[in-house]
């Protein structure tokens, strides 16, 4: 068979092997086929790899060749040319006294080269400024796809870089390197970049100041907060964080929609918080797509609404631990600046951003202990508040600069100068909240909006960690 010289039995210059197994379902239907052309006189050599006979001549040729098919397989003795697999259609060709044909050569098998993203990553951290501002640098690095996978293994592989210190008030311009050291990283939705069908990725990454001996910064706040954390973790603090802020139109450089007004003055507070409608409340929609950012980053946002003053927002954080929740409002406020850049505004964390009868801006702390939530008791809790009276003037100096302009006693705060408490009254250092109930936490109201969450639950946690302490052993 399938010789160009005539198709005889006893011709030399070819030989095809068939290579079956009665127990393959596809020689099954080879077999016939082959028998039909041998009857017919085409010079087919049959084995039958179940023969030990057969099997030694079809494994001496499949290894001359190289070959690794199983059965039913055909092939050419002389040029090792085969087909693997029943192929009625090759076989009536082969019939005819066509050659087999060659296999398609075989690709030469790549390098084992990881694949490789093109990842946009914007820097973050914090400045030497008091109150503290953020500062963002970017970097574009090329990531292996397959550390994009392992996210925990991923913050390790994100380079740690330099800036000019001096220029954030961090270093003198001549010893001005620092270092920036990644801690936390999340998806940037906001960014066009961010397209991993096209191979790009954008991060956010905050970052921990470092000095350029890789020793901590003394700016680096968080690291003083994960070395209380991990002294006090035991009683498992968690604390939810409701941040107050101005939207500032930059062309007025007062609160959006105050230039409406007739100089410059809104009509007196009362409707605007959680109002609704163009005459109480301006850009609702911006607000919105902040918690909607924020959430798609997994930075929970699970509340927002107007606050008193026209222009006002508040959005809420959900509760976590310490640490990842200060990490969390740096990041959220990161974004809240990011997104209003395009719209030409700003966002103000000043605690009396306006003055006269006007509300300031607040960033209240509510907190709780393992033993708050497992045992919320009124009697219990009024004994803490009472015992945080001495640490009152050290919580002020943590908990935001110009505070005093805001803490006067009045438009919903306590005094700076004294400490109090009570139930569902928002007039207090601390309020215990709805009144008659047990809760299990407790509001913080002397944080102001531009306060360093690093070191106001810094203060909150060592604090309320050492007379929860004390009450454990005299209970």
């Amino acid at each position: 068979m399938a010789c160009k010289c005539g198709k005889k039995k006893d011709c030399k210059c070819s030989e095809l092997l068939y290579i079956t197994n009665p127990n393959c379902g596809w020689c099954k239907k080879a077999d016939p086929v082959v028998d039909e052309l041998i009857n017919k006189g085409y010079k087919i050599t049959k084995l039958d790899i179940t023969k030990p006979e057969d099997a030694k001549r079809a494994n001496e040729v499949k290894t001359k060749h190289n070959v690794q098919c199983g059965t039913p397989l055909f092939i050419d003795v002389k040029s090792g040319n085969m087909v693997c697999g029943f192929r009625q259609d090759v076989l009536e060709k082969w019939a005819n006294g066509e050659d087999i044909p060659a296999p398609p050569p075989r690709s030469k098998q790549q390098p084992n080269t990881p694949q490789v993203i093109h990842a946009k990553l914007d820097y973050v951290w914090l400045d030497g400024n008091s109150p503290k501002k953020l500062r963002s640098k970017t970097h574009y690095e090329l990531i292996e796809t397959a550390e994009l996978k392992r996210q925990q293994d991923f913050i390790s592989k994100i380079p740690v870089v330099s800036f000019d210190g001096s220029s954030t008030n961090q270093a003198n311009v001549k010893d001005s390197d620092l270092l920036l050291k990644p801690v936390k990283f999340v998806i940037n939705p906001m960014d066009s970049y961010h397209d991993p069908s096209k191979g790009s990725v954008c991060y956010i990454v905050l970052c921990e100041v470092l000095n350029g001996d890789g020793t901590h910064h003394k700016t680096n706040t968080r690291r003083i907060l994960q070395e209380s954390m991990e002294k006090n973790k035991k009683h498992e603090m968690i604390f939810g964080i409701e941040q107050e802020y101005v939207i500032i139109d930059e062309e007025t450089h007062l609160p959006v929609g105050w230039n409406q007004y007739e100089n410059n003055t809104p009509k007196p507070q009362g409707d605007y918080y959680c109002g609704v409608g163009a005459d109480n409340v301006k850009l609702r929609n911006f607000t919105d797509e902040h918690a909607n950012v924020c959430n798609k980053m997994n930075i929970r946002v699970v509340g927002s609404h107007a606050e008193v003053m026209p222009g006002q927002w508040e959005y809420q954080l959900k509760p976590y631990s310490p640490l990842e929740a200060a990490d969390n409002l740096w990041l959220s406020r990161y974004i809240l600046c990011r997104m209003s850049e395009s719209a030409n505004m700003s966002i103000s964390f000043e605690p009396k951003p306006m003055e006269g009868d006007w509300n300031g801006s607040a960033a209240h702390i509510n907190f709780s202990t393992k033993e708050m939530r497992e045992n919320p008791n009124i009697e219990l809790m009024n004994i803490l508040c009472s015992s945080m009276d001495k640490y009152h003037k050290d919580a002020i100096q943590c908990y935001g600069g110009g505070n005093e302009r805001r803490l006067t006693g009045s438009h919903e705060t306590s005094s700076i100068d004294n400490f109090t408490w009570d139930q569902s009254n928002r007039t207090v250092s601390i309020r215990i909240p709805v009144r008659g109930l047990d809760v299990g936490y407790m509001e913080d109201r002397r944080p102001a909006a531009n306060m360093d969450p690093y070191e106001a639950i810094n203060h909150l946690l060592n604090s309320v960690c050492e007379i929860t302490e004390e009450m454990l052993v005299t209970t």
